[in-house]
């Protein structure tokens, strides 16, 4: 009996790391790792019974299935978290096609521009600025009025 589990052991062994080496599959790598420690400490567990061989084979079959279905779980958890985070990376750089760029808003103030035109201008594009203090100084210092920074900075 040990020799056919220890058999089995190896050959499970084999096999997840054959097939998670390969597959990019999270779920799959999490079930396998998952089923394998299940089924270990099963098998420790079980042997701690009465019947020895017949509790450490039923642990570890127990163990081994509940290992699997939490290690699949975790896995596909894992394989969703960059696939969000990138999602919420590519919606932080959705660009704004009507944005108007600093650069503009510096040629229409010194064009002689209204603050007001401008301002109107920044809400119906629907303008966002992530500006620095360097940058309002920069802003300041050519003209741009501080209501429009105000606007810009979204006061």
């Amino acid at each position: 009996m040990k020799r056919t589990l220890g058999i089995i052991g190896v050959t499970i062994l084999t096999v997840s790391q054959v097939g998670c080496a390969s597959s990019p599959n999270r779920a799959a790598e999490g079930s396998v790792i998952g089923g394998i420690l299940g089924a270990g400490a099963g098998a420790i567990i079980g042997n701690q019974g009465h019947d020895r061989d017949q509790d450490r084979t039923r642990g570890a079959l127990i163990g081994g299935a509940v290992g699997a279905i939490g290690g699949a779980l975790a896995g596909s958890q894992i394989q969703k978290q960059p696939a969000q985070q990138q999602g919420a990376a590519s919606a932080r750089q959705a660009v704004n096609p009507n944005q108007i760029s600093v650069a503009q808003i510096l040629d229409m103030t010194r064009q002689g521009v209204h603050e007001d035109v401008i301002i109107d201008r920044i809400r119906l594009t629907n303008s966002k600025y992530n500006l620095s203090s360097a940058d309002v100084d920069y802003l300041k210092s050519n003209g741009v009025s501080q209501k429009v920074l105000m606007e810009m900075q979204g006061f």
